[in-house]
């Protein structure tokens, strides 16, 4: 085993990584070249050459190095990303949708600003959930933090935090669209006479109350979870150094 695994970092170079995880792969290459070594002197084959053809079986150790290293860069970047990104994001979304819940079912109610005083039922307005506005500091701190904690860069620590407002946004970037289709397909399905026309007026309207909702659901929010992750976006004092 001693010399075979001599060979085999003679063969492969340099892997460049983590001495432990190394060592696991050079161990698992070594058990590979002996059990084809066994098995060719089974049949008759010398151990020299059994030796020799076995390690002879791997035709391109550069390729095979690069390939080994190119495998364990990638799963380190998705242990990373994961670790620092998707699981503080994953749980601020979490907990910004649990609270939101909480406070409807309990009966905390949002205060309302409409654009106009005509109509009041048909016009866009501004929705002021306060009590959930003052909570989502709280939750974009707690997702910078944990990013932080993790090794997170001050990018992932602050799409962590805004991970509510970011998935709000990307919502009501479709909901125009889907809105649009029904408002256009709706006629096709309908009497003649209840046919309404589609105009310049009703898309106005559309992007009005988008812009509306883009400023109560996404704006706002991601004002308060801003604020929260800002004293976790700068670096540690050990780090900096």
């Amino acid at each position: 085993m001693t010399g075979n695994r001599e060979l085999i970092e003679r063969h492969l170079g340099e892997l460049r990584l983590p001495a432990r995880r190394e060592e696991e792969i050079l161990r698992e290459l070594g058990d590979h070249v002996e059990d084809h070594a066994a098995a060719l002197e089974a049949r008759g084959v010398s151990q020299e050459a059994a030796a020799r053809e076995a390690l002879d079986s791997v035709s391109n150790w550069a390729e095979l190095c690069h390939e080994i290293v190119l495998a364990e860069t990638e799963e380190g970047n998705m242990n990373y990303r994961t670790k620092v990104f998707w699981l503080p994001a994953l749980a601020a979304l979490t907990l910004s949708s649990v609270l939101l819940a909480l406070f409807q079912f309990f009966g905390l109610v949002p205060h309302f600003y409409w654009l106009s005083k005509t109509g009041l039922s048909m016009q866009p307005f501004f929705t002021f959930y306060l009590s959930w506005l003052i909570a989502l500091p709280v939750i974009g701190a707690i997702a910078a933090f944990w990013s932080q904690r993790a090794g997170g860069k001050a990018i992932h620590r602050l799409l962590a935090a805004l991970a509510p407002s970011i998935g709000m946004l990307g919502f009501f970037l479709i909901a125009p669209f889907l809105t649009l289709l029904i408002s256009m397909l709706i006629p096709l399905f309908t009497h003649r006479a209840a046919r309404g026309h589609f105009g310049p007026g009703d898309i106005a309207t559309i992007a009005t109350a988008v812009l509306v909702l883009l400023v109560s659901w996404v704006l706002l929010p991601a004002v308060g979870l801003f604020l929260g992750a800002v004293p976790f976006l700068r670096k540690p004092h050990a780090q900096s150094s």
